[in-house]
């Protein structure tokens, strides 16, 4: 029996202090229970009082959450309020990789189940493989070595180079993908129907992970005829966009945000966004919503647009576009050297329909098109790439952004220019022969310093235009007149001083050459109209009369948008006011009230109208505020539009009736068979339906990267002259005395622009004002109109043609178009 338990303490002190060994032993024993008592009381203490506040904080973002709910994107309408963008519900079927189960078994239960009710393969590495080595394996084997030198994915290079077509992700692909992220929801499919939506939801309890969002998707009713207005929208382009701030100081994006690429989508972004709401939850462990904590913030939705355009009208025009460039395409070409017969290539083109009382855009096309709807969940890489790569690039708006010699449309500018400053009076009569020849101001007696300039009759039978007034120089679109008033002329007893260059850029900037304008999309150009200063900046060389005469033609160094072409006549048809070109007729918040914007797209005020008829305006807080932007409304209760002068003419009213008057003749064909550019191919409105219409013809030369690729652009030794392709150019409005439409047509590489697109400009009048074919059908008979518009003039050479109207609807689309 022991007697350890039975010795006293007394006894044992003896026997620690006769043990100096065991007495170091207890003493340390004692000091290691003491320091780690007292680290668990600074542990208690860190916790409680330094740390208490961060972990609590930790804690409740544990179970509490702030979710940001995206607000409602604004839509679009056209002028009659036919939707042009609008959002449409979709539904992502998502797997959380942080709240699936622990163990394999059952990760695989979630995944079949999923597989079941999607469609979408638990796995495809067996099927993946068992193609691959079904394939040549001498191709897999280069194509893999490629890959991988390149730091490439095998199975897209195997799939991209068409050796083995790579399988739809599977499940379990899409979740190791994306498994870095484990609180991230890896969306497994998209656009599910609601009825599994529904179902999966509800089985979602048993799947843990798996979770359906919902998803606004961006629709375009109206697709690619609205395309380069709409524009499209696609994920953040880079990480600024996270640091942007809402008004009240919250993040304005997050990071799986869409956010416009293009068009008004982009250009009226901040406005369309709206602004996110909040609410604050309980969640438990799976992040799943228990219940609201207090009361939600709502998302403010973003604002609708109202627009100018007429979406009908821009449909037809689209389609009549199509149709004349498809003919042009097919019309052959004799080369004026050679006498080689080609087919031109006629891929681009342009039409600007403007309200010349207003700058209200009411079509605006641009070819070629695409289909703004297949960005709606992503960005197509294959498609993307094979529109980013096309010469004629399909995603730039060519109406507003596109840069080109105006040719001979430009020449109301010099004609203004020269009456207003004195150069010439409208009945002066200048002799036009064929050509002139200007002597080199160095080297006056030199013949062979001499410079030769040729009118475009010159190589026709007729061979000139005698004796012009600025009437008949317009109607016939003399070059040799230009050339005069624009860069002086004195010889043969003929003096004129010509307005040079410094005249142009007056009047040129005043018409909206040389300048942005301000419509509302983006990427508007400013086109360029030349100084000496710039020639000399630029190209190194001192400014010379040659310049001067090219420029009076609208060719040298002068380019200018579809637009820019359209307002120079609208300024014209108004009597002399360049309105503010405008796509966006007003904006109205989820109520309906009118709202105004500042420049962060911010409301300032709304306006409605009272029960009395009256305007009652108001600021963001709904106090009534004074009427000091002017807002009206008519008598059925309709925002008024209000146009924006930007620049007015600096010339007399009589002067501009002149240029006007010359523009009328322009189009005119008589019964004896005179006629003037316009009319060289097409009978015009006048004739059979009494609607006067005026314009200019335009045929303009190019050079550029696209026929400098394509070997259109060469020098004859034989003519000792440049050969240069050209570009169909046509502006004109109707009705001649009260004008309501403006049309400018650009047609690249289209020929001669009294053959094309001088019929694109009467038939899109004929459109607007609904005769001949684009009447009524109901007035038709036997189906058919009792009058055709825009007839082509047979006897001076079938290369007009009568568009299809309406389309036939069993036939694809692609028909009518190049």
């Amino acid at each position: 029996m022991s007697r350890m338990g039975w010795e006293r303490i007394e006894d044992l002190e003896l026997q620690e202090q006769d043990d100096p060994g065991t007495r170091g032993r207890l003493y340390f024993m004692r000091i290691l229970i003491a320091i780690i008592f007292g680290l668990l009381l600074y542990r208690v203490y860190w916790l409680q009082n330094l740390s208490g506040i961060e972990l609590a904080q930790l804690a409740e973002d544990n179970q509490f959450a702030i979710l940001r709910t995206t607000a409602p994107r604004g839509v679009m309408f056209d002028r009659y309020g036919q939707p042009l963008a609008i959002n449409e519900s979709s539904f992502n079927v998502t797997i959380t990789p942080a709240f699936l189960p622990n163990t394999r078994e059952e990760i695989q239960a979630v995944y079949e189940r999923l597989s079941l009710l999607t469609g979408v393969p638990v796995t495809n590495t067996v099927q993946q493989e068992a193609l691959i080595a079904a394939a040549n394996p001498e191709l897999v084997s280069s194509y893999t070595r490629m890959a991988q030198i390149y730091g490439e994915s095998p199975s897209a290079t195997l799939d991209q180079a068409g050796v083995v077509p790579r399988l739809p992700d599977s499940i379990e692909a899409i979740v190791k993908e994306n498994f870095y992220a484990q609180y991230v929801p890896a969306v497994i499919t998209s656009g599910i129907p609601i009825t599994l939506a529904y179902t999966i939801e509800q089985e979602s309890i048993f799947l843990p992970g798996v979770r359906v969002i919902p998803e606004p998707l961006r629709y375009y009713p109206a697709g690619e005829y609205t395309a380069h207005i709409m524009g499209y929208m696609g994920p953040l382009p880079n990480e600024n966009w996270l640091a942007l701030l809402d008004a009240d100081g919250n993040p304005r994006y997050r990071r799986n945000d869409r956010v416009g690429w293009s068009g008004l989508e982009s250009s009226m972004e901040l406005e369309l966004s709206g602004a996110k709401g909040t609410r604050r939850i309980e969640q438990d462990w799976t992040g799943r919503e228990v219940r609201q904590i207090g009361l939600a913030q709502e998302p403010i939705a973003g604002l609708n647009l109202h627009l100018t355009l007429d979406v009908a009208l821009q449909e037809v025009t689209t389609n009549i576009l199509g149709q004349y460039m498809l003919a042009d395409q097919n019309t052959a070409r004799v080369d004026e050297i050679t006498g080689e017969r080609t087919f031109p290539e006629v891929q681009q083109a342009a039409v600007v329909v403007l309200n010349p009382q207003t700058g209200e855009v009411l079509a605006l096309v641009s070819y070629p098109l695409f289909d703004n709807n297949r960005f709606q969940t992503e960005v197509p890489v294959d498609y993307y790439l094979g529109l980013a790569r096309n010469d004629y690039t399909p995603l730039v708006n060519h109406a507003i952004t596109g840069t080109y010699p105006p040719g001979s449309t430009f020449k109301m500018v010099p004609a203004i220019a020269a009456l207003q400053e004195g150069t010439i009076t409208a009945n002066r009569v200048l002799n036009a022969p064929g050509q002139i020849v200007i002597p080199n101001r160095f080297a006056p007696n030199d013949p062979g310093r001499a410079q030769q300039f040729v009118c475009w009759i010159w190589n026709t039978p007729i061979g000139s235009h005698g004796a012009v007034n600025v009437y008949t120089a317009l109607g016939n679109s003399c070059d040799i007149y230009f050339y005069k008033i624009t860069g002086g002329f004195d010889q043969d007893g003929e003096f004129v001083e010509g307005v040079r260059v410094e005249g142009i850029n007056v009047y040129g900037s005043q018409f909206g050459f040389g300048r942005i304008q301000g419509i509302e999309l983006p990427l508007e150009s400013a086109g360029n109209l030349p100084t000496r200063a710039w020639k000399t900046r630029t190209q190194g060389e001192p400014w010379s009369t040659g310049d001067d005469y090219n420029l009076g033609i609208g060719q040298g160094f002068m380019t200018s948008t579809p637009l820019q072409v359209a307002q120079m006549a609208a300024v014209i048809a108004n009597g002399g006011f360049l309105y503010r070109p405008a796509i966006i007729h007003h904006m109205t918040d989820e109520n309906g009230n009118v709202a105004l914007v500042d420049d962060d797209g911010r409301v300032t005020a709304r306006a409605h109208v009272g029960e009395n008829g009256e305007t009652i305006v108001t600021d963001v807080a709904g106090n009534p505020i004074e009427n000091s932007f002017g807002i009206r409304f008519n008598s059925n209760g309709e925002y008024v539009f209000q146009p924006e002068v930007i620049d007015t003419l600096a010339v007399d009213r009589v002067h501009i009736n002149a240029v006007a008057e010359g523009m009328r003749l322009v189009n005119m064909r008589n019964d004896e068979g005179e006629f003037y550019t316009g009319a060289t191919y097409v009978n015009w409105l006048e004739r059979d339906f009494g609607i006067v219409t005026a314009g200019k013809t335009g045929t303009s030369e190019y050079c550029d990267n696209i026929a400098i690729k394509r070997g259109w652009c060469r020098y004859e030794d034989i003519v000792q002259k440049k050969i240069l392709p050209t570009h169909a150019f046509y502006v004109g409005y109707a009705p001649f005395d009260n004008p309501e439409i403006v049309v400018s047509v650009f047609i690249f590489n289209g020929g001669e622009g009294s053959a094309w697109a001088a019929p694109v400009a009467c038939h899109v009048m004929a459109a607007y004002f609904k005769v001949g074919q684009y009447a009524d059908p109901s007035t038709f008979i036997d189906g058919q109109p009792a009058t055709r518009a825009c007839t082509p003039v047979y006897d001076y050479g079938d290369f007009s043609i009568i568009p299809t109207w309406p389309l036939d609807p069993d036939t694809p689309i692609e028909t009518y178009r190049p």
